[in-house]
């Protein structure tokens, strides 16, 4: 299995997927059911530049997961969805560990997943990712902080600097 974020000429086969989904797995997904004219209409207003779309690919190059990752003024929010029949494969995860490291280094300070509450499976990879999760209603909210990625300082730098002040005090 491959992930690789999506683009725009790809949007075709993410209403594929979408449309593809069950009425039970579009209201776990969407938190509501939505029709097939709904779905179109959603993924018509996907923006590939400003959203990060991260898709999971069979090596037959057949889309099996999406995740999606919307930038927020104050945290960014996070969809996940796999194929029914490639569930419990760690595909969840991957896509998940993706989207994390997408927006650490997009300099993202937070990210949230809303999920219904009755989502046992966005619930354990929620949990499974570090995420503080909290019940309210027949919604659930999933949020975590995430620690920017801090630059290394070259290793000749930190040496040069070393060596010109030995050379000066010989």
């Amino acid at each position: 299995m491959d992930t690789r974020i999506l683009t725009d000429l790809e949007r075709s086969a993410v209403r594929s997927f979408y449309l593809a989904l069950s009425t039970d797995d579009r209201r776990k997904r969407f938190c509501s059911t939505l029709s097939d004219d709904a779905i179109c209409k959603y993924v018509d207003g996907l923006d590939f530049t400003r959203h990060t779309i991260l898709g999971a690919f069979e090596e037959q190059a057949e889309l099996i997961g999406l995740a999606e990752l919307a930038p927020g003024a104050e945290e960014s929010e996070m969809a996940f969805a796999v194929r029914p029949d490639k569930r419990r494969l760690g595909i969840g995860t991957a896509l998940m560990d993706g989207l994390l490291a997408r927006a650490r280094s997009c300099g993202r300070k937070k990210v949230l997943v809303i999920f219904l509450a009755d989502n046992t499976a966005m619930r354990r990879l929620a949990a499974r990712a570090g995420m503080l999760i909290r019940t309210e209603g027949g919604e659930a909210y999933a949020s975590r902080e995430l620690q920017a990625i801090v630059a290394a300082a070259p290793e000749s730098a930190g040496r040069g600097a070393a060596e010109s002040g030995e050379r000066e005090r010989n």
